[in-house]
């Protein structure tokens, strides 16, 4: 039996496809199961080529490991170079994927497919907060766990299928009905093009079916591109949502906040989604003619609440001068919390009436200060920014939102701390703690890793009005000092931002 890295024993083949093979295996230090992916590199490559697709599938994998500690994502524990290929180390789950369900079982009940998008758009926001695409969203990538959970897998070393070199080998067919219009137009993609995928996943576990299903994948990759998706027989409340999803045109498409929304209300059994999403658009631009669903979204002004923290909800933010109002409601401990709506204020602080950039919230300057180093600046979104440091991994990275109004932004907070304080559970050796003294309900927690050497990580909560702060900070350094840093110098750019 193969010995990866004078560690890792290979015992069976769990499951393949393009892009490779995964083992069960054992970790000869630890004495514990774990899954082996062996990535698959081109064999038409050149040398070069292929170095630099081992390189970056590294790189991507420890990005990925960031995400460790989210509920919804499998944990990536390793990765090594061995023979020339990467092979990527995670955690070893029970359960099937949510093609082999589908297969095995047939179309998923409505409300247990909205429960699997919510966890799934938990997951995904969270990654985008952090500068990962996953860019391979399928079926055959969600597990439905023995224990109960939902989990996406496969982040990271999917996005090594974006690359132009991998393109031209013609590994991007392999599941090309769930690839978003814009990737396959060869345009720019983001997390809109993530979200594109999971609707065309979720539509396939509650039809039964890809929702662009053709004799070929020349023919699917033409219907992801020019027709529309197949009627929804079986979707019920699912039906416009999915629709929405899956607009061709990502400026059209629906918002990831508001589609977690419309998800949480099917999940929850409501007998029909929010008014609203039946109503043809009447305040801005042109109606839909395909679906009966507004598209008071992206070009209207709902801004998307990326989730940093592990299981916090996503939430929107729907401008003043909109009439239409959307509501939220969640249960904080045991106490429900009203459904704030665009029209309360609340709060004693002056609300903040004008939009601003994450990026904008530190100075590069202040980011070298922060890492003790050079840094990369990265844009995520609007609301989301990360600074890195190249040489050594470390970062910090600023979510920022800004909610129509102080309540939302309370629960938004609430909740995310509420979370926050299970985290010890999750990872024990977690240490939480209210502050930092900034903003309003500051909350914190920190903890060591290790992964190569000993790595800390650490994030922070907190608000300020109407606006909602995550902090987080990965380095070599142990405690809260980075990240108390980071909140402070952020608290204090924001004051310039009323």
């Amino acid at each position: 039996m193969t010995l990866l890295a004078d560690r890792y024993r290979l015992l069976s083949p769990l499951g393949q496809g393009g892009m490779g093979i995964v083992w069960r295996a054992m970790d000869e230090l630890l004495r514990q199961e774990v899954a082996i992916k062996e990535v698959r590199l081109p064999p038409d490559l050149d040398d070069a080529s292929r170095t630099a697709l081992a390189e970056r599938t590294l790189r991507e994998a420890r990005a990925a490991a960031r995400l460790r500690s989210h509920p919804s994502i499998v944990t990536v524990h390793d990765v090594v170079l061995d023979g020339g290929r990467p092979w990527i180390v995670m955690e070893l789950v029970h359960g099937r994927s949510l093609d082999r369900v589908v297969r095995d079982d047939g179309p998923l009940p409505t409300q247990q497919v909205a429960w699997i998008g919510l966890r799934m758009l938990d997951a995904l926001g969270a990654a985008h907060a952090m500068g990962v695409l996953h860019r391979d969203v399928k079926p055959a990538n969600v597990m439905l766990t023995d224990d109960g959970r939902v989990l996406l897998t496969d982040f990271g070393i999917a996005t090594v299928a974006g690359d132009a070199a991998l393109t031209q080998t013609g590994l991007l067919t392999g599941s090309p009905g769930y690839i978003a219009p814009e990737r396959l137009r060869g345009e720019p993609d983001g997390p809109l093009s993530d979200l594109w995928s999971l609707g065309a996943t979720l539509f396939t576990a509650v039809e039964g079916g890809p929702p662009f299903a053709r004799a070929n994948a020349a023919a699917v990759m033409a219907a992801v591109l020019m027709q529309e998706p197949a009627p929804a027989r079986l979707a019920g409340p699912l039906g416009p949502v999915l629709a929405a999803i899956l607009e061709k045109d990502p400026v059209r498409r629906c918002a990831p906040g508001q589609a977690a929304d419309w998800l949480n209300g099917i999940a929850q059994g409501a007998p029909s989604t929010d008014p609203a999403l039946h109503r043809e658009r009447t305040q801005t631009g042109p109606v839909r003619k395909r679906s009966r669903l507004p598209l008071i979204l992206l070009g209207a002004g709902l801004a998307v609440v990326l989730a940093l923290a592990a299981g916090v909800v996503v939430l929107v933010r729907v401008l003043p001068n909109l009439n239409t109002t959307f509501t939220f409601s969640e249960t904080i401990g045991d106490t429900p919390t009203p459904a704030p709506t665009s029209r309360s204020t609340g709060g004693t602080r002056a609300l903040f009436a004008r939009d601003f950039e994450a990026c904008g919230l530190l100075t590069n300057a202040q980011a070298r200060s922060l890492l003790g180093g050079t840094v990369k600046r990265s844009f995520q979104t609007a609301a989301a920014c990360m600074w890195t440091r190249p040489d050594n991994g470390a970062f910090v990275s600023v979510t920022a939102n800004r909610l129509a109004d102080v309540s939302t932004a309370r629960i938004s907070q609430q909740y995310t701390v509420k979370t926050m304080k299970e985290e010890p559970k999750r990872n024990p050796g977690t240490k939480v703690r209210k502050g930092p003294a900034v903003g309003d309900e500051a909350f914190s927690y920190t903890r060591g890793e290790s992964i190569v050497g000993t790595i800390y990580r650490t994030q922070i909560s907190f608000r300020v009005s109407n606006v909602w702060v995550i902090i987080y900070h990965t380095g070599r350094q142990p405690g809260f000092t980075t990240a108390d840093r980071t909140a402070k110098l952020v608290a204090k750019s924001l004051d310039r931002h009323r």
